[in-house]
């Protein structure tokens, strides 16, 4: 967005003709700074406009720069910004005012908050229609180099029209005429940017920049690519020094291609709606720290109102805010110690409870206890839902539910003492291919059970993966509590983790059922199964094969987990970890196209920046072939 009081009304915005379409080049690059602190927002979550970081723009330009220097069309007048709703407002309105047959609205930091270098961020939903122009972007507070564009100008976001493409740009060189540009652009295939939030962003340092959609980088540029020449020793300049930022909605101009009141096409009122604007430093900053103390991990509680409490600390600032999260649901937040929240009538069930406490730089942390609440859930699947079939199943992954109704043990105690440390089964390190756990000390009598689905009628391969120091084991597997295996023998592999696989034959019919695996004879451990069908397609009338997304392993874990997913045919995957507020933290596979079988992935514990992510609950989701899959997942510190 170009409006300066130094350019020519003549420019005709020549960044749209060297706009580089870089959409193919998303995700091959992530952000190099290893972490950002929240310098200064405003959520604009009021009534009326700070006066202390915002001054409306009014006027046309005129007499000096009539069009704002790029036959802009409105009259920029105060009254069409407003603050509600939790959003700036800027309106256009197709209405005669001093001359001009459309109004809209137009705000700056200039003077009042300028910034050298950080990440720049919005996040709104655009206007539409033939002749609107919304921009978020940056000028020099003091031209130091010289008039447009020797001091520079940045475009962090600018669409026009149908806003199926959003561009990013830079404006540099010699003083106009003698500007250059350089920028990229981004576009969802035809989607329009106005039909939702998305979240728009720069990221910029001393030698380099980079534009962001909904944390998805789509441009770069370094200071190889950029000048100024009044300074052309100094190879930073003109973007070292600082900027104001601008945010306003034009009506026509030259960058919508339409610059007479004939050809906008628009319906009127227009709205530019800004949830927020967040300026981010490289500031170093220590996470805060917090712990739930009560109610503790495991707990059981009666139905009705639930106190949680947490403590929380910030080594190098302070706690601005802890929220209490059930799941990726809000509950509530307080905002000074001690922190409490009570969470009313709550009926019988489960729930993961997550504390986030937030320090006055923006770090985060996480605290989780999973609770019984009442009766609590009966027996649920491990992450919530079934086992889809074709797949594997971990040994450690059984049912949630407890003694009795999703498995049962003939001793109280976790022998090995690892990953569900409160209930009766018995689980150990792993070191067999992929790590994560195993069951073991087992003994005739026991079981345990695992909702699964399988997605066709048919015959499946079954595997199952045991070790046997000496002696060796028997065991049977049931599906809705038929004997589909008879007894299954594991043989001596002359160690505890010395591993084998042993392969039966399963006629299973389709649909969700209860999978039980039920040892006869003690003396093995027990790693995974692995369950894949014996027939090519579907029958007639019988669903087609699904993604599958398995729970990951280790989980809970520190500092990395493999996640592993499988396709019955090649398709295009994305798959991504988010927080418990939705956010993505990390995106593994981006759009890619992936081929037939099984793939695994292992994320480090770090965020697309590099930063490594809090310790806390995350969930993992799985976009392949038109199907959705999630897993949970918990990262220790």
């Amino acid at each position: 967005m170009t409006h300066n009081s130094i350019c020519m009304p003549t420019r005709r915005l020549a960044a749209v003709a060297l706009v580089l379409t870089l959409a193919a080049s998303l995700g091959a690059a992530t952000p190099a700074r290893a972490s950002w602190s929240l310098l200064w927002a405003d959520e604009f979550n009021g009534t009326t406009l700070d006066a202390t970081a915002w001054t409306p723009d009014t006027g046309t330009g005129c007499p000096s720069l009539c069009g704002w220097g790029n036959a802009e069309l409105e009259y920029y007048r105060s009254q069409n910004v407003t603050v509600s709703g939790g959003n700036l407002v800027i309106t256009s309105r197709a209405e005669s005012f001093s001359g001009s047959n459309y109004t809209s609205g137009k705000i700056t930091t200039r003077g009042k908050k300028t910034f050298l270098y950080g990440r720049i961020e919005m996040r709104a939903k655009l206007p539409v229609g033939g002749g609107m122009w919304p921009a978020f972007w940056m000028m020099p507070q003091d031209n130091v180099y010289g008039g447009w564009a020797s001091s520079g100008e940045i475009d962090i976001m600018e669409a026009s029209n149908a806003m199926t493409s959003i561009a990013g740009t830079l404006h540099f060189g010699g003083t106009s005429p003698n500007n250059t540009s350089s920028g990229g652009s981004y576009s969802m295939g035809g989607g329009s940017f106005a039909a939702a939030y998305h979240t728009y962003a720069v990221e910029w340092e001393p030698d380099v920049m980079r534009w962001y959609v909904d944390d998805v980088l789509f441009s770069t540029k370094t200071s190889a690519q950029w000048y100024s020449n009044a300074v052309p020793a100094n190879a930073r300049a003109p973007f070292d020094q600082p900027f104001y930022i601008i945010l306003n909605a034009a009506v026509g101009g030259y960058y919508t291609g339409c610059t007479s009141s004939s050809c906008v096409t628009a319906t009127f009122p227009q709205q530019f709606l800004i949830d927020y604007v967040r300026v981010y430093q490289d500031i170093p900053n220590n996470l805060p720290a917090v712990a739930i103390t009560s109610p503790l991990p495991g707990s059981t509680l009666p139905a009705g109102d639930i106190v949680f409490e947490a403590t929380a600390s910030d080594s190098d600032g302070t706690i601005t805010t802890v929220e209490f999260w059930n799941g990726t649901t809000l509950l509530g937040a307080d905002t000074t110690a001690p922190y409490s929240f009570t969470w009313a009538a709550v009926p019988a069930g489960c729930a993961t409870i997550t504390a986030k406490a937030i320090d006055n730089l923006g770090g985060v942390a996480n605290s989780t206890v999973d609770l019984t609440i009442g009766a609590g859930c009966g027996q649920i699947g491990f992450s919530g839902d079934a086992f889809l079939l074709p797949g594997r199943i971990q040994a450690e992954n059984y049912d949630g539910g407890g003694e009795g109704i999703a498995f049962h043990d003939l001793d109280a105690t976790n022998n090995g003492g690892l990953y569900r440390p409160s209930e009766g089964v018995d689980i150990e390190a792993c070191t067999d291919t992929g790590g994560g756990f195993n069951t073991g000390w087992t003994n005739p009598g026991e079981w345990m059970e695992y909702t699964v689905r399988a997605q066709g009628t048919g015959s499946y391969t079954l595997k199952a993966r045991v070790s046997s120091l000496s002696g060796g084991g028997k065991f049977r597997v049931t599906f809705g509590g038929v004997d589909k295996t008879g007894e299954i023998t594991v043989p001596t592999t002359g160690g505890w983790q010395t591993w084998t696989t042993v392969t039966t034959t399963v006629m299973l019919d389709a649909g969700t059922q209860v999978l039980r695996f039920a040892p006869t004879a003690s003396g093995f451990n027990f790693n995974w199964l692995e369950i894949t069908p014996n027939w090519a397609s579907a029958a007639p009338g019988v669903p087609a094969l699904e993604a599958v997304l398995d729970p990951c392993r280790p989980n809970p874990f520190n500092p990395s987990t493999t996640i592993s997913y499988e396709l019955p045919a090649a398709t295009t995957v994305s798959l991504a970890v988010y927080d418990v507020s939705g956010k993505v933290v990390r995106t593994l596979v981006a759009a890619e196209s992936v081929d037939a079988g099984r793939h695994e992935v292992t994320w480090n514990g770090r965020d697309d920046a590099g930063r490594a992510a809090p310790a806390g609950v995350y969930f993992c989701r799985l976009d392949a072939g038109g199907a959705t899959r999630t897993q949970r997942m918990t990262l220790l510190k």
